[in-house]
């Protein structure tokens, strides 16, 4: 056949290849057309619109370029809307898919919350499309060849059941700001006579331990002015449930554990989680820390900025409001003595799919989502450093809490119903007076109901 062909004929066939495959290329390849979709994702935290979003940053400018740029090239809608609260989120969620409501196309929800989705059989199982690789680990910046965001295998893991993935993330793994990190004022370091890179070392060093912290807590809490009353403290109580995270974690104890097939077990028996107990009441006991008949929510922060704490935990996402407020930095929580290496739990949000929807619409959607979320280039750093004070908090804690080498799914919070703040509200309380081990014992059959309940 091809002998025939005239010599003009095959510049013809190899015109059309070629036409063909830049009609791919602009409906968002692997044959998905992206033409006159209208994709919509829900969220309970934030929104954005191409047409009014107001960049805070030189990156942000450019990623809101790249967005403009590739939904009028491709021809579609695409756009972030806050549905509702926190409070109100999962139920509105569910009823919207229970009813079929396609006003939303992928719905953006917390680890949890995907999780009591899934079990409901509401979730689409988006591991089934082809149009996109979500085992891709590697991010390939907006016009390269090949451009892409990176897929977070940590998600895929814990949102995988019976060999099927029902939800994903973009980026790194930890990267929604969410996990417990240590912020401290540089300020209160050199009243105590120790450098402003006195943390950042010990950190780099491997000797931020539980041992070098008591002894920075025990500096760092002072009566500046005789009156034999404490003016500065190392840090306020847990009213943010960072406090224990970061010890119970950084110690190696779980809450929970998972065996391969999903099933889930207690974990809060072992000598790891009792020791984390104990050091945090050690911690008020020895008067190191600022205690506050009223927990409204936040007060820790307060305190960090009124400079009546020398260091809190806090969610990594204060650091964008910390920038104004505070000459320092933060750092992984401290390892307690169970644990070789620093440790953190992570957390990140779940892009899902309604399970109403055809193979054909998902392909659409992933195809939409994997494009609008390429990064304009990958140094994924650059997105840190207008939240940060000191470059170390960027290239050394911020990397070390994107290593997997140092990372922990937080267990409970995959587990509905988990009693884990009504646990940390009793147990503060007991501001140093309770035992630790008494208390544990009086919750393990409420922790093991939730468990229980999960696995049925």
């Amino acid at each position: 056949m091809l002998k025939r062909t005239s010599q003009s004929g095959l510049i013809l066939i190899v015109l059309i290849l070629i036409a063909s495959l830049f009609v791919f290329a602009g409906c968002g390849g692997k044959g998905v057309s992206l033409k006159g979709a209208n994709i919509v994702i829900s969220s309970w935290w934030s929104t954005y619109n191409v047409d009014t979003y107001e960049a805070r940053n030189e990156g942000e400018a450019r990623d809101l370029e790249m967005r403009r740029n590739l939904l009028s090239d491709n021809g579609f809608h695409f756009e972030v809307v806050e549905l509702s609260s926190w409070d109100d989120y999962l139920p509105i969620v569910a009823s919207n898919i229970m009813s079929g409501n396609k006003e939303y196309s992928i719905y953006e929800v917390a680890p949890n919350m995907a999780i009591t989705l899934y079990k409901q059989g509401l979730l689409y199982p988006i591991g089934d499309s082809k149009a996109v690789n979500l085992k891709n680990r590697e991010a390939v910046a907006y016009g390269e060849s090949g451009a892409g965001p990176m897929y977070n295998a940590l998600v895929e893991d814990f949102m995988t059941f019976g060999g099927k993935q029902y939800g994903w993330q973009y980026g790194r793994p930890n990267d929604s700001w969410g996990q417990a990190m240590l912020f401290f004022n540089s300020k209160h370091l050199v009243d105590v006579g120790l450098s402003p890179d006195y943390i950042y070392d010990l950190q780099k060093n491997n000797n931020w331990t539980w041992d070098t912290f008591l002894d920075l807590c025990r500096k760092l809490t002072r009566d500046t002015n005789n009156d034999g009353i404490t003016d500065i403290y190392a840090l306020p109580c847990d009213d943010a449930r960072e406090v224990l995270r970061g010890l119970i974690y950084g110690n190696g104890a779980n809450f929970v554990s998972f065996d391969a097939s999903g099933k889930a077990s207690l974990a809060t028996n072992t000598p790891n989680f009792v020791e984390a107990l104990q050091f945090y009441n050690q911690l008020i006991n020895e008067g190191l820390i600022l205690t506050n008949p009223i927990y409204d929510w936040g007060w820790n922060w307060t305190a960090f900025y009124d400079q009546r704490v020398a260091m809190t935990f806090d969610p990594e996402w204060r650091k964008g409001q910390a920038q104004d407020q505070f000459d320092g930095g933060y750092v992984l929580p401290p390892r307690g003595p169970r644990s070789a290496t620093l440790r953190m739990d992570a957390s990140d949000n779940v892009y899902c799919i309604p399970a109403f929807y055809s193979p054909a619409e998902v392909d659409v959607f992933l195809k939409a989502a994997e494009m609008w979320f390429t990064p304009v280039d990958t140094d994924w750093l650059g997105g840190h450093y207008w939240a940060s004070r000191n470059l170390r908090d960027v290239t050394e804690t911020v990397v070390m809490s994107r290593d997997p080498k140092f990372l922990t799914v937080r267990d409970f919070f995959l587990v509905p119903g988990f009693p884990f703040d009504d646990f940390i509200a009793e147990f503060r309380d007991g501001l140093g007076a309770s035992n630790p081990s008494r208390v544990l014992e009086s919750w393990t059959p409420v922790f093991q109901a939730a468990v229980d309940d999960f696995n049925r």
